[in-house]
């Protein structure tokens, strides 16, 4: 120790300048006799490091996956609990570790004048923690640890569901499933034992057709399914849903459903509507069963023989061997007309037969013909036919052909010109004979020939007048004409009924009875006779 000796007043003053930690404590003043010794600015260093200290302990709530434990902070010091801001151990590694499975991340950090903050400290699941510190920095790995205050981790909030455990990966229709189980889960993927979702009801659902218990109430965030089945389906997976909140659902990984014992036939696929008596029918299936339907593919009555009986004479194959549970038939005639079913049996063993939806047998039809070929514009056409068999309601389609304004309507048929449309007929199916079309067939619609009655007006030896022949099937304002020179006639107006001419008369043609021509344009003509003044 250094000591600087002056004289004031008689007296003897020692100030001392630096006291060694361990060598000297805090020492305000010492009186000597004689001596009065005196400490000012006195400055303590720090001795060795021995031990580590949480200066700023966690808090004693935080949330799982949060950053709220960031303020962490632990010191390196001395046996006299003093900071090692310089020298060994100022700027070692300390690391915190728990007990658990914390989840931690972020517990490591290098101590700056003694002092190792913890910025960015997680735990990421839910519990109650005590956090140990350790120096991890050689030659200070012997330091004393230090152990922290408790800290309990809640877990966010719910926002997803999750299978926990998984279903078996195997199953048997009709049996339950091993106990599975699906947790309420906040973000990072932690269960919602408290609070808000921890109660939840959970629902599963499937492709495949469920049973049993299918809704369980969770309990600290966990929903157990012990009485879950599937009855229906080969492979299926399950559906999680929170049946109290929108969480996003949960999907698990796949089941496959093997069938039950054998207890029924089905068909895996049904005879069509109608067949043609004598040709084998569309081929159809039928199928070994478990209860629920699923098909036995394996095992007992997998490979069962199964045979096709019917109210209707059958012909071709009637008896076939299953093959993975399954019968095809693809050579199975009718030979009888109408309406009839067939009935799966299992000659194996006794199982429950099945009946097919009707069919009808049906014969080949005659050839259709459509009749009538011709007609008269502005009068409906009656359609008729010949040929065809069975009772089946006859319907007829048209489309123009050179004529215009083609319709029909039931069986009539009706057009707004001259030409020709072109007609279909078609007999419909009926339970014992198939549908049948007519071919396409040209119906020709004409104009019927004139008929003039009178003319009504005077025609006068060098004018002009007007006059109306009278009659009916007048089309297209024909031409008119007079049997004798020097008269014109000019048609102006046809109403089919009527039409309205102005005739011209030079001067000199005689007088008396003479007549007029009207030719339509398809040529047919018709007469009527005048007077002349």
């Amino acid at each position: 120790m250094r000591r600087v000796m002056r004289v004031s007043g008689g007296r003897r003053t020692l100030r001392s300048t630096v006291v060694s930690i361990g060598t000297l404590g805090a020492v305000s003043a010492l009186m000597v006799t004689g001596l009065v010794l005196v400490s000012t600015s006195t400055a303590f260093a720090a001795g060795v490091p021995t031990q580590l200290v949480f200066t700023t302990q966690p808090p004693s709530t935080s949330t799982a996956g949060g950053t709220g434990l960031e303020d962490v902070a632990v010191s390196v010091e001395d046996s006299s609990g003093q900071v090692v801001t310089t020298g060994t151990g100022a700027t070692d590694a300390i690391t915190l570790s728990t007990t658990g499975s914390p989840g931690m991340s972020g517990n490591t950090a290098t101590a700056s004048a003694g002092v190792a903050k913890f910025v960015g400290l997680v735990i990421s699941n839910p519990g109650t923690y005590n956090f140990t510190a350790t120096d991890s920095s050689p030659p200070d790995t012997g330091l004393s640890a230090a152990t922290s205050t408790a800290v309990t981790v809640n877990s966010g909030a719910a926002s997803k569901v999750a299978f926990t455990t998984e279903p078996t990966a195997t199953t048997v229709a009709g049996v339950s499933l091993a106990t599975l189980r699906v947790s309420v889960e906040d973000s990072t993927g932690q269960v919602v034992s408290t609070g808000t979702g921890a109660t939840d009801s959970i629902t599963v659902t499937s492709s495949c057709t469920l049973a049993g218990t299918t809704t369980a109430t969770a309990s600290a965030g966990v929903a157990a399914f012990s009485a879950l089945v599937i009855d229906t389906g080969t492979s299926c997976t399950l559906t999680a849903t929170d049946a109290s909140r929108a969480l996003t659902t949960a999907t698990s990984t796949s089941v496959t459903v093997s069938s039950g014992a054998p207890t029924k036939l089905g068909f895996a696929s049904e005879p069509p509507s109608t067949s043609i008596n004598g040709i084998a029918v569309a081929t159809l299936r039928v199928s070994v069963q478990d209860v629920y339907g699923n098909t036995v593919s394996s095992g007992t009555g997998a490979t069962d023989s199964i045979t096709i009986t019917s109210t209707c004479t059958l012909a071709g194959t009637t008896t076939a061997t299953a093959s993975a549970g399954v019968v095809t038939f693809s050579a199975l005639v009718i030979d009888t007309l109408g309406s009839c079913t067939l009935i799966a049996k299992d000659t194996s063993r006794t199982l429950t037969t099945v009946t097919s939806s009707a069919v009808d047998s049906q014969g080949a039809q005659t050839v259709l013909t459509l009749t009538s070929l011709s007609g008269t514009v502005g009068k409906p056409l009656t359609l008729t036919t010949s040929g065809g068999s069975g009772t089946g309601a006859i319907t007829f389609s048209v489309t123009n052909g050179t004529a215009t304004g083609c319709v029909v309507s039931a069986s009539s048929l009706t057009v707004t010109s001259v030409g020709t449309c072109i007609v279909t007929a078609t007999k419909a199916a009926s339970i014992t004979n198939l549908a049948i079309s007519s071919p396409a067939t040209t119906v020709t619609f004409v104009v019927p020939g004139p008929k003039a009655t009178r003319v009504a007006g005077a025609v006068w030896v060098g004018k002009r007048t007007t006059v109306t022949i009278l009659g009916s099937g007048f089309f297209g304002r024909p031409r008119v004409i007079s049997n004798v020179a020097g008269i014109t006639a000019r048609v102006t107006r046809d109403t089919g009924r009527s039409l309205t001419v102005v005739v011209t008369v030079r001067s000199g043609v005689t007088t008396g009875a003479h007549g007029f021509t009207i030719i339509l344009a398809n040529g047919k003509r018709a007469s009527v006779k005048y007077n002349l003044r």
